[in-house]
C-alpha cells in the first residue's frame, strides 16, 4: 500500500547523498542549508494533470524531470545559480508505488543533471495529479536580472528555437508513429532544458538590461518583459531573425506555424534585452563563451508590438497561455 512513510523513505533512498550546503538531510520539519550570497532566489511552479502534461503522452519519470526543469527556468531567467529544490505531491487515489518510484527516478535524474538537492516537500491526496516545486537559488556576487529594465533601443534576444514545443504537443495529438524531426520537436515539449549555465552568464553581464523565461508564448512573455509602467515602450521584431524550425507536419499552414512561434509558449528558452552600443562586444563575448544566441528585434517607443517579414512591417497581439478561472 502506498503511504506518505512509503513516499518520505523513498526520498531519502534516492537522494541519500549528504553535502556541506544540506545540512540536516531529509526527513526533519525544515531543511537548514547554506549559502554563499546574502540575497537568495526563490520561486514555485505547478505541473498539473490534463493542464500541463497528460499522462496520455508522459510517462512518470518524464514528469518529474519536466517539473523540476521547467520551475529552475524561473531561477535562471533572474541570473541566479539554482541550489536546491522541494517538491509537494498531490497524487489521486490509488496511485501505485511503481507510479511514485518513476517519478522519482524522473527527479533523481533532473538533481544530478542540473546539480540541485531535494531538501524537503511534502504529499497529499488529490482528485488529480499535481507535482508543486518550490526552487531555491543564489545570486553570484549579489547580482541578479529583473524584467522591465529595458530602454528604447536596446536588442531583443532569444536563447533558441522558438515554437518547438508547441508543434510537438501538435504532433503528438494527431499522430502515434513519429519521424526523427518531429522526434526533436517533442522532445522539446516534453523534456524542456532550463538554460542554467547561459543564465548565470548573462546575470553578469553588465549589458543585459532585462529577461524573463518564455513560458506563455514569445509575444506575451516579451509584453511582460516590456512591462505595464511604460506605456510608451514597445518593440519590433524581425520574422526572418527568430530562429525557429522548418515548418513541418505539425502545422499545416503559415498561418498556425506563425501563431506557433510567436504564442505556443512552452519552449522555456531565455528572452532577454541588450544595451545597443554593447551589442557587438556581447556577441563576441557570447561566441567566445560558445553561447548561441539569436538578436530577433528591439525595443522602441511605439508602445505596441510589430512584426518585420519581408520588409513589411505588421501589428502584434501579446497572445499566448493565460490561466483563466
Amino acid at each position: 500500500m502506498l503511504d506518505e512513510f512509503y513516499i518520505e523513505e523513498l526520498a531519502r533512498k534516492k537522494f541519500s547523498f549528504k553535502s556541506s550546503s544540506f545540512l540536516n538531510g531529509i526527513g526533519d520539519d525544515s531543511a537548514i542549508c547554506r549559502i554563499n550570497s546574502d540575497k537568495i532566489v526563490v520561486s514555485c511552479d505547478s505541473q498539473v494533470e490534463d493542464v500541463h502534461f497528460s499522462l496520455k503522452y508522459f510517462t512518470p519519470q518524464e514528469i518529474g524531470f519536466r517539473a523540476l526543469s521547467v520551475a529552475l527556468s524561473d531561477i535562471c531567467a533572474m541570473g541566479a545559480e539554482p541550489k536546491f529544490f522541494l517538491n509537494s505531491l498531490f497524487l489521486p487515489n490509488k496511485t501505485s508505488k511503481k507510479f511514485v518510484d518513476k517519478l522519482f527516478q524522473g527527479f533523481n535524474k533532473a538533481s544530478k543533471f542540473y546539480n540541485v538537492e531535494l531538501v524537503g516537500g511534502n504529499v497529499c491526496k488529490s482528485k488529480s495529479l499535481i507535482v508543486d516545486i518550490t526552487v531555491i537559488g543564489e545570486t553570484i556576487k549579489n547580482k541578479y536580472i529583473e524584467r522591465e529594465g529595458s530602454d528604447s533601443g536596446d536588442f531583443v534576444y532569444v536563447s533558441g528555437k522558438l515554437g518547438d514545443a508547441s508543434l510537438g504537443l501538435s504532433i503528438l495529438k494527431k499522430k502515434s508513429i513519429f519521424n526523427y524531426r518531429e522526434k526533436l520537436l517533442i522532445s522539446k515539449y516534453k523534456s524542456p532544458k532550463a538554460k542554467v549555465s547561459l543564465g548565470k552568464f548573462l546575470g553578469q553581464s553588465s549589458f543585459v538590461t532585462s529577461m524573463i523565461d518564455i513560458t506563455d508564448g514569445l509575444t506575451l512573455d516579451l509584453a511582460r518583459l516590456l512591462g505595464k509602467n511604460s506605456p510608451n515602450k514597445g518593440a519590433c521584431l524581425v520574422w526572418e531573425d527568430i530562429p525557429k524550425s522548418d515548418n513541418v507536419s505539425g502545422t499545416s499552414t503559415m498561418s498556425s506555424f506563425m501563431k506557433s512561434v510567436f504564442s505556443g509558449g512552452d519552449d522555456y528558452e531565455l528572452l532577454f534585452t541588450i544595451k545597443r552600443k554593447k551589442a557587438y562586444e556581447f556577441d563576441l563575448l557570447c561566441k567566445k563563451n560558445n553561447f548561441k544566441v539569436f538578436k530577433i528585434g528591439a525595443v522602441d517607443s511605439s508602445g505596441s508590438l510589430t512584426l518585420k517579414k519581408g520588409g513589411k512591417i505588421s501589428n502584434l497581439q501579446a497572445d499566448g497561455f493565460v490561466h483563466k478561472f
